[in-house]
């Protein structure tokens, strides 16, 4: 289990909440689920993701929490683009400087060795530039399908 940090904005105030993350298997060829733990407002929020590479997890936290509740990071990001080629559990790139209308566009940043080193961050993962996902703006990332699609 991982403990990392999560940013949310409230209508009060931004704040950050402890994030376990927990896989089914410590072999990431292996893993078939990541369950998240949080507590917010004394009360525990279980998420758990089963769809390879589990924003599907990040999406269930999004619905579990209070309706004025954003999760802020990578994964919930318009920025962050996942691998044409593949990922690993929790791995998202960062596109922040380029647009990416197509599936396609995605590939160079994200398998180049140079690019995708550069590019590399985290679901749970947030930076300045952070902009949530929307139906307008193409972004190579289920999270958004599964927050508005209940698995």
């Amino acid at each position: 289990m991982k403990k990392r940090q999560i940013q949310i904005q409230t209508d009060e105030q931004d704040q950050s909440l402890d994030l376990m993350i927990e896989y089914d298997h410590e072999d990431t060829d292996m893993v078939t689920s990541m369950t998240l733990r949080t507590t917010y407002q004394g009360k525990e929020i279980v998420a758990i993701g089963r769809e390879y590479p589990f924003e599907d997890a990040f999406s269930e936290l999004q619905r579990r929490l209070p309706d004025n509740v954003q999760i802020r990071c990578c994964v919930a990001c318009r920025h962050g683009n996942l691998c044409p080629a593949g990922n690993a559990p929790g791995e998202v790139f960062c596109t922040k400087d380029v647009i990416i209308r197509t599936k396609m566009d995605a590939f160079h940043y994200t398998t180049d060795d140079d690019n995708a080193e550069q590019r590399l961050r985290h679901y749970w993962d947030v930076c300045e530039d952070f902009c949530p996902q929307d139906e307008e703006t193409f972004t190579y990332s289920s999270y958004l399908y599964y927050l508005n699609n209940k698995t």
